[in-house]
């Protein structure tokens, strides 16, 4: 089994984002992980900054950063995957996020821009693909928290030390609903201490072999509780 992180930004595609891929390698690779889903937000805000005028051309842009990522872990020798963390249209006053595992390219390029979407109207259309779709810190100050009827998951675990994620509630809501497991990172900054993932057996290669294992339901989550809260602590 390899350690694998779920949750994962770059600079350029994620305007929040400051490292770049090879430094997102070493540090993973320092600490033992054999793989990254790279999972660059796909909101209004960043996507009206990307190169290009048209849809194509934008996802021509959202993805050439996909293909730098994917070069620079073939150097490192480890393995990559797409994910995108897509803000739905939210109820006024409300910010939600969601996480898409399982596509290839196409999909992205085939459909308005997924910010566009209700939680309800992405769930269907990710459901209906064959695509796992599940809410990242569901618990997160701020953050309004989605209806579990309309998601396969939740990140029970999520290890922003930046934010107050409130993981404890997130795993219950997890519990209490009957919802797949993740916990992730949400790696942006070059010190942040790597918290999250999951483990993964080394046959699982590509998008849609590890959504199926994560639907499958034997994904061991990574619970970084200590390492995260010490963290926490020594930002009071």
């Amino acid at each position: 089994m390899i350690k694998l992180e779920t949750h994962c930004h770059s600079k350029g595609g994620s305007g929040c984002a400051k490292c770049e891929p090879s430094h997102i390698l070493k540090r993973y690779k320092e600490e033992g992980y054999g793989g990254i889903v790279l999972t660059n937000h796909y909101c209004k805000r960043y996507y009206d900054t990307y190169e290009g005028e048209t849809h194509k051309e934008k996802m021509d842009f959202y993805f050439l950063l996909y293909r730098e990522f994917e070069k620079e872990c073939e150097k490192n020798g480890m393995k990559s995957f797409f994910g995108a963390e897509i803000n739905v249209a939210s109820p006024p006053d409300t910010y939600q996020e969601f996480m898409l595992y399982g596509f290839e390219e196409k999909f992205l390029y085939d459909n308005k821009p997924l910010f566009l979407f209700t939680q309800e109207e992405l769930f269907k259309l990710a459901d209906k693909a064959g695509l796992l779709l599940y809410q990242t810190h569901p618990f997160r100050r701020h953050v309004f928290t989605g209806n579990p009827e309309f998601m396969h998951g939740a990140e029970a675990f999520n290890g922003h030390i930046n934010h107050v994620n409130n993981n404890e509630a997130a795993n219950d809501f997890c519990e209490k609903n009957n919802l797949i497991k993740l916990s992730g990172t949400d790696f942006h900054d070059p010190d942040q201490a790597l918290t999250g993932g999951i483990f993964i057996p080394e046959s699982v290669n590509t998008n849609a072999a590890l959504k199926d294992y994560i639907f499958s339901g034997k994904a061991e989550i990574i619970d970084g509780k200590e390492k995260y809260e010490k963290f926490l602590r020594a930002k009071i």
